[in-house]
């Protein structure tokens, strides 16, 4: 009998060390966070205005939200692009693995619009019409979502300055919106909540924008490939448009500077009170 209750014993021991391992190296777990710096090192973005380009604001808020971030032991920061281009490890993904993303992004959009024809899926007008993403374009924002899926990330920011479509040869609207997965998506709930966070301190530095279309600031969209498009992303992703780029504050380097500061520091804010308040709770 002795010997029974001490074998259980040792069982239970056992059973208590696994299962104290395991909870230790759930709660030291690093949050896997991907910065996003809008559009290809070298192209696209809105309209360049007076030699501002929008591609390179997004990298220099990127940049400095890194930074930010890093001082959270809880994080780990894993950027698209720096100021060397692409993350090498997703360039020489996309590069390798073309025709597998491609026809991986062809099976999800069928299986979607399968689920259309089966009346399951509704499809959605977007409120806001979107440029056309060149075709090299294309490939990295649906490699980027299928190395996301495979490299575990657990959050996506899209950093991202607006263009400002003109009336009477006029710039007109000014402002900060977001964009996040239509709510058919299996991400666009927990993709709400982490815009919510962003939409909290985003505002306290930025004025919401004034365009008609972007009345709702955190903008459902079932379109746009950053967000997952054709369900191709699990995960929380956001997409923030931070101002105009021809804002006021936008035209000197010194105001520039100052509101890209302020930008970074709120959305880093944000993803400390985000993961404090919904991921570590």
């Amino acid at each position: 009998m002795k010997k029974n209750l001490v074998v259980k014993i040792i069982i239970l021991i056992l059973i208590l060390l696994v299962g104290y391992s395991v909870v230790s190296k759930t709660e030291n777990k690093k949050i896997k966070i991907l910065i996003v710096a809008g559009h290809e090192p070298n192209a696209g973005g809105a309209d360049e205005f007076k030699k501002i380009k929008e591609r390179d604001l997004n990298l220099q808020l990127s940049n400095i939200l890194k930074d930010k971030l890093l001082a959270n032991p809880n994080i780990e920061i894993i950027t698209a692009r720096d100021n060397n281009g692409w993350n090498p490890d997703l360039k020489n993904y996309v590069e390798t693995s073309s025709t597998t993303i491609m026809q991986w992004a062809s099976d999800m959009k069928n299986k979607m619009m399968g689920k259309v024809d089966a009346g399951e899926i509704e499809l959605i007008d977007p409120n806001m019409k979107h440029n056309p993403a060149t075709s090299s374009a294309v490939l990295f924002l649906f490699g980027t979502n299928k190395w996301i899926e495979k490299n575990n990330i657990d959050l996506v920011l899209h950093i991202h300055f607006n263009s400002n479509p003109k009336i009477n040869g006029k710039p007109v609207f000014s402002g900060y919106c977001m964009y996040i997965p239509e709510q058919q998506y299996s991400n666009s709930s927990s993709s709400r909540i982490f815009a919510n966070y962003l939409n909290t301190e985003i505002s306290k530095i930025e004025k919401p924008s004034n365009m008609k279309q972007e009345k709702d600031l955190i903008i459902e969209d079932q379109e746009l490939i950053a967000t997952g498009v054709y369900n191709t992303l699990k995960i929380p992703v956001v997409v923030v448009e931070y101002a105009y780029i021809y804002e006021p504050m936008m035209l000197s380097s010194s105001t520039r500077n100052i509101f890209i500061e302020k930008a970074a520091s709120s959305t880093a804010t944000a993803i400390n009170n985000y993961i404090v308040d919904v991921i570590k709770k």
